[in-house]
């Protein structure tokens, strides 16, 4: 018995130290099963981050990045990008908003250059993209306009694009030929073309007023003009006045369209696809939107009648106008922020890999990229791709920025919620003056200093 207790005492300690071997074997490999030939897949820590989308989770932009994300996992199996987005506009700010107050900043989320991006900047909240792409080396690969876009007045950029687009008024041909209609170009002629429509018994312009931008463009179009983007950069801090001729001038532009029935009847309730069917359906004569739609005009969805007799005219001009016929207003879209605090080392390769995957992958569903990419003839696209890929690139250098992303928040909110007022007549353009001016008066100061 004493001998087998001596022997016992000799084994354990071998025991152990066969345990301890085998242990640190695991560790070297995080999980042993792929050392020893298991069938067990090692296991990995995933990092999940999110990006919250306001242009929708189904969109271009959001499905190529989602698929190169996905494939930036393969060879980086920590990493996994969990897409969350919401319906309109502005119910996504208002998520976003309350999101970021309760300390649950996504990783990367879509925002404009606005005052309330500027205050995240100001609080280190996020990261500087122009010092990024610099770094990565690929500042340069993007094209001069979609970068500018991207900026705040003092030149720095904390979003980058992921698209790129002119916005046009797109037309029905037949019915232009049928009426004996040109495209105007002018804003007298635009009208004289509105009403010709009104009177034939067609909505001349189907609009997205649920949304608000759509009909505020309208307001921003004769100032843009007349101004370039000087009335909206000093007229947002007060400095100049919403009853100045330039400000009056796009005021009663969105009154008359309103009051003479130029848009469609309900357009205050009706949504960015409802409008864009309502053209699609041959119901309306004009509709103004982005280049971004323009595979939504040829897919298999629309009439072989309607694919046909699509146009595009650019934004009329106007006698004394500071700015030149191709000058309007040209984006890359709402950017693409990312949480200073979120962004480490393996969201920096990322970028990097979306950097260099996202210029061709976009492109190929028939975007224009914010990238200087394009596509030729051989690749098969439709005519009306190639049309819009060759305006843009006779597209200026001077573009009319959108008068949300310049705005501070609570007149920005004001002025959404009162311009479709304005156009259904319950504002005479004096009153809708006097009531943005007081607006700025009392919310800009909190903004611009």
């Amino acid at each position: 018995m004493k001998r087998y207790v001596k022997r016992l005492a000799l084994a354990l300690p071998l025991v152990v130290l066969m345990a301890m071997v085998s242990a640190c074997g695991d560790g070297n490999n995080n999980n042993g099963a792929a050392a020893t030939g298991s069938a067990n897949p090692p296991k990995v820590d995933k990092k999940t981050y999110k990006w919250f989308v306001a242009r929708g989770v189904d969109s271009p932009p959001a499905v190529t990045v989602k698929e190169i994300a996905d494939k930036f996992s393969q060879t980086h199996p920590e990493f996994e990008l969990v897409l969350e987005g919401t319906g309109d506009r502005p119910s996504y700010l208002q998520k976003l908003r309350t999101l970021i107050a309760s300390n649950e900043m996504p990783a990367m989320f879509d925002t404009d250059p606005d005052a309330y991006a500027s205050k995240l900047v100001q609080q280190g909240k996020l990261v500087d993209m122009k010092k990024l792409l610099e770094e990565l080396g690929k500042y340069q690969d993007f094209r001069p306009v979609a970068l500018q876009y991207q900026q705040f007045a003092d030149g720095s950029m904390y979003t980058f694009p992921l698209e790129y687009g002119i916005e046009v008024f797109w037309y029905n041909i037949k019915m232009f030929k049928d009426l004996g209609l040109e495209p105007p170009k002018t804003f007298d002629e635009f009208m004289k073309v509105a009403g010709t429509l009104k009177q034939s018994g067609v909505t001349p312009i189907a609009v997205d007023g649920k949304d608000k931008w759509p009909v505020l463009r309208y307001l921003a179009y004769k100032p843009f003009r007349m101004t370039g983007n000087d009335f909206i950069e000093n007229v947002k801090q007060g400095k100049a006045s919403f009853k100045d001729p330039a400000g009056m001038e796009g005021i009663k532009f969105v009154h008359d369209l309103g009051t003479k029935g130029y848009f469609q009847e309900g357009f205050t309730a009706t949504d960015y696809t409802a409008a864009r069917d309502l053209f699609l359906g041959g119901k309306a004569g004009m509709y103004y939107m982005g280049s971004w739609e323009t595979m939504n005009f040829v897919n298999d969805k629309v009439s072989t009648e309607m694919k046909d007799n699509i146009g595009f005219f650019r934004l009329p001009m106007m006698e004394g106008a500071k700015t030149a016929e191709n000058d309007y207003f040209i984006n890359s879209g709402i950017g693409v922020a990312f949480n200073q605090e979120t962004f480490d080392d393996t969201m920096k390769e990322f970028v990097k890999f979306l950097l260099e995957q996202y210029p061709k992958a976009y492109t190929e569903k028939g975007q224009f990229s914010p990238f200087n990419y394009s596509l030729d003839q051989e690749q098969g696209m439709p005519e009306l791709f190639y049309k819009i890929q060759d305006e843009i690139a006779k597209s200026g250098s001077v573009f009319a920025v959108p008068w949300d992303t310049r705005l501070d928040p609570a007149t920005n909110e004001l002025l959404g919620n009162e311009l479709n007022a304005l156009a259904l007549g319950a504002h005479t353009p004096d009153d809708f003056a006097e009531l943005m001016d007081q607006a700025i008066k009392e919310n800009a100061p909190k903004y611009f200093k």
